[in-house]
């Protein structure tokens, strides 16, 4: 019986394709989310350089 299950579960192709999906998947996760958080630093910068420009025009227009 269990040597029927055996023989059974290794010509199953079904489960394999799928757990190879499941770690393809996880692995194009893991890389957007490393993405993400590098584009996040630099975004953020972006936008502090952007806004301490703006507050140094805005001194320099204002006489302050």
């Amino acid at each position: 019986m269990f040597r029927k299950f055996i023989q059974r579960l290794s010509k199953a192709e079904a489960g394999a394709t799928a757990v190879e999906y499941g770690v393809v998947a996880m692995l194009i996760g893991v890389a957007v989310a490393g993405v993400m958080l590098s584009l996040g630093n630099e975004v953020e910068t972006q936008y502090n350089t952007i806004e301490s420009e703006y507050v140094e025009a805005n001194k320099s227009s204002t006489g302050g």
